[in-house]
């Protein structure tokens, strides 16, 4: 009887032991240091998934928004990993987030620079790690004027200052008071954008030009700029700002104080100023906003990465930029206009490098 428990006992433990040598084997250990396993190989292969950061200067803007939407496409299209961080417009903060994306080996930065006359050391700290750096709109600007990023990308922001004094004095008269947007002397695109509007001026010396900005950036601080400016200085006729969100606090400021008379001419066509056009229609206030078509810069950037990666592009001299051409939104396009996201390429890279 002994014996038969015994050989029951047996079974019973080797059955047990086979059951559990089926359960399926543990998942790979988190790699580098993250909280997710890595990539799977695709195709057989052992090539990760290149990774990019996209760091735009102030996120909750619009704009940013739809270069975001278009960086998103085009590194979808090319199978590129993309993640966005947001430094709120703070050169420090921003400079920290190049540095975790560095620690953290990111293949690819696309930087539009909170103040390119101080970051290009921190781009090259990041080449120096192996990192490719295309930089838009806002460009890293060193001692010869030229950036060091691998590919830039940007508008021809003095021709767009310089459409949008010509606008302006077209609505307000040549004798009239025009109020811009003083800028941020690191940000590029608006130095280039007033430089172009205050050369223009010069053809017209009965133009009279009053400048400032706020101590702070938003809607609100611009909607509440404008308003102590008419209001010390009713004479003024236009106005001209180089940054979508500035022309929008304009347009509600000038509303709020019952002066609609004063014509504004703002940048970036965005989704909103568009709606404001279609809304107020001939008798817009917002006569007019420089377009740069963000939805397309974004996949062009990463077009340029591409053509780094696949190609070995170079820049053929140190300030060459892929140019992007500006348009014009106005009341009378407005219904028709298209600011589209980047689908497939568009740029004939023939045109470009050595």
């Amino acid at each position: 009887m002994k014996k038969l428990f015994a050989l029951i006992l047996i079974l019973v433990l080797t059955f047990s032991l086979a059951a559990c040598g089926s359960e399926p084997a543990p998942a790979p250990a988190p790699t580098d240091g993250g909280s997710e396993p890595a990539p799977a190989p695709t195709d057989g292969g052992s090539e990760k998934k290149i990774r990019v950061a996209a760091v735009p200067q102030y996120p909750p803007e619009e704009w940013a928004q739809t270069v975001l939407n278009g960086i998103r496409a085009a590194c979808a299209y090319y199978g590129y990993e993309v993640n966005d961080f947001d430094c709120n417009g703070e050169t420090d903060l921003q400079n920290n987030i190049l540095q975790d994306c560095i620690v953290q080996g990111y293949d690819a930065i696309i930087l539009q620079a909170c103040d390119g006359t101080s970051q290009g050391a921190i781009v090259k700290e990041a080449q120096d790690a192996g990192i490719i750096v295309v930089d838009f709109d806002c460009l890293i600007m060193q001692a010869d004027g030229t950036s060091n990023a691998n590919a830039s990308v940007k508008n021809n922001d003095t021709q767009g200052g310089a459409d949008g004094l010509e606008t302006l004095v077209k609505a307000c008269g040549e004798d009239a008071t025009i109020l811009y947007v003083q800028e941020n002397p690191g940000i590029g695109s608006g130095v280039y954008r007033n430089n172009g509007l205050r050369a223009a001026a010069e053809k017209y010396p009965n133009l009279k030009l009053l400048t400032s900005r706020p101590s702070e950036g938003g809607r609100a601080s611009y909607q509440a700029w404008v308003q102590d400016w008419i209001l010390s200085n009713p004479e003024i006729k236009g106005v001209f700002t180089y940054f979508g969100d500035a022309a929008i606090g304009c347009y509600y400021g000038c509303q709020e104080a019952g002066r609609q008379d004063i014509k504004i001419c703002g940048y970036d066509a965005t989704a909103e100023q568009v709606e404001i056009m279609k809304k107020d229609g001939k008798d817009c206030n917002l006569i007019a906003s420089v377009a740069l078509y963000p939805g397309v810069m974004g996949g062009v950037c990463v077009e340029a990465l591409h053509e780094i990666l696949e190609n070995g592009y170079e820049k053929a001299t140190p300030d060459e930029i892929v140019w992007m051409e500006n348009g014009m939104l106005t009341p009378d396009n407005a219904d028709t206009f298209e600011d589209s996201i980047w689908s497939e390429p568009v740029t004939d890279w023939s045109k470009f490098g050595k």
